[in-house]
């Protein structure tokens, strides 16, 4: 009579988010990727508030895009993470969205991009644990811009973890610093069961280990030919599991084809890619705006700190006109570079800092041992070769800083 209690039981667990969610942990720490990927599917469409939750869905579900090698699908996961994370008070969750998000684009060779995700998560949460993770993109994306003496600094800390070992190992190799890259293979190769990690250890000791007799090189090629099946294996589940991701983040897509199709039969086919234009515009103008903001707070967060010092002249190394461009530079992201591109003198880039912290004409005359209305003719000239008024100059140069 009660047969179908547990049946029952079992359908109201699964509908449950957390539920599901944690179901897709379990199926996906089992190495069954592609059942985690489904479960995880269903709790992305489970119609819960939680954004909590959908962020750790969308992060499981990136993390194996990213184990499969599909850094593009991966980023655009990590994205919807950061943007479920981004409505919590949970900042540090946020913060990591944003790490791994640089890591993808380090991955696809986009560096300059992935230096500015890294920056956003730093501002985000300037502390332990998330500063060691950081440390292993910085790392990552040197790796993957073949900076290889980066690399070795971002992976030079005592308690680095195993995949800046892995980066230092690597890159030694690249290097063709035998005896080094060999060091760190060794030292990394009895602590890690990473199946990725033991192939590249596997290479690097087989071809860099000038101490690797014949009888261990047999051992290492097997070791390796193993490790590369397993890894074969998985990859292909992976990839499997990604398609199932991709076709449910894309219905969209092939239904906007096949209206596209019928639309240009119609003769209505530029109404359509009008549309695709119109979105691909509001997500780059989105973007732009959030590297905007975040490049403001870090301009107003500098300035106050200049506003606060004891010694503003110590802060900024007055002495030599070098040292205080490469110290502004630091602050205002290469702020007096653009200047001089538009022909700005000494004289100028220094009242030009000043008015940019916000000083008035008696204190920066205070500064450069002038009058006041001497100051008040120099901002004048200044802010005409920059096209703009003496009561524009502020604003312009805090558009130069942020840009």
């Amino acid at each position: 009579m009660f047969a179908f209690i547990p049946t029952i039981l079992s359908v109201l667990l699964l509908s449950n988010p957390v539920a599901l969610y944690e179901e897709g942990k379990t199926l996906r720490e089992e190495g069954k990727p592609v059942e985690a990927m489904r479960v995880f599917i269903q709790a992305a469409q489970s119609g819960t508030e939680d954004e909590m939750l959908l962020g750790r869905v969308y992060s499981n579900m990136a993390n194996m895009c990213r184990q499969a090698n599909d850094h593009e699908t991966a980023f655009e996961v990590y994205r919807m993470s950061a943007t479920h994370f981004r409505k919590t008070d949970d900042t540090l969750a946020y913060a990591y969205a944003l790490n791994n998000m640089a890591w993808e684009q380090a991955a696809m060779g986009h560096k300059d991009s992935a230096l500015l995700l890294i920056d956003s998560a730093v501002h985000c949460y300037p502390a332990p644990p998330l500063t060691d993770k950081i440390s292993e993109t910085r790392a990552a994306a040197c790796f993957f811009a073949k900076e290889y003496d980066s690399v070795l600094y971002y992976t030079s800390s005592s308690n680095a973890s195993d995949y800046q070992l892995m980066l230092c190992a690597q890159a030694y190799s690249f290097l063709h610093t035998d005896d080094s890259a060999a060091y760190y293979a060794r030292l990394l190769l009895p602590r890690t069961t990473n199946l990725f990690y033991l192939d590249d250890l596997y290479y690097i000791l087989t071809h860099n280990d000038p101490e690797v007799g014949k009888d261990s090189l047999l051992t290492l090629s097997s070791q390796r030919a193993d490790v590369q099946k397993a890894i074969k294996e998985r990859h292909g589940e992976l990839t499997k599991a990604v398609d199932i991701l991709k076709q449910e983040l894309s219905p969209e897509k092939h239904s906007s084809f096949r209206s596209l199709i019928l639309l240009l039969a119609l003769g209505g086919g530029l109404l359509a890619w009008g549309a695709v234009i119109a979105r691909r515009q509001k997500r780059l103008h989105a973007e732009k705006t959030h590297f905007e903001r975040t490049r403001r707070f870090e301009l107003e967060q500098h300035i106050r700190q200049l506003r606060e010092a004891k010694d503003l002249r110590h802060e900024l190394e007055w002495t030599d006109f070098q040292a205080f461009c490469a110290q502004t530079d630091k602050r205002f992201n290469a702020l007096t570079g653009k200047l001089q591109a538009r022909g700005l003198n000494e004289q100028d880039i220094r009242i030009c800092v000043l008015v940019l912290i916000g000083l008035s004409h008696k204190e920066i005359a205070e500064m450069l041992n002038c009058s006041p209305k001497s100051i008040g003719k120099q901002k004048d000239l200044t802010a005409r070769k920059l096209g703009v008024s003496g009561g524009q100059l502020q604003e312009k140069l805090h558009n130069l800083a942020i840009l």
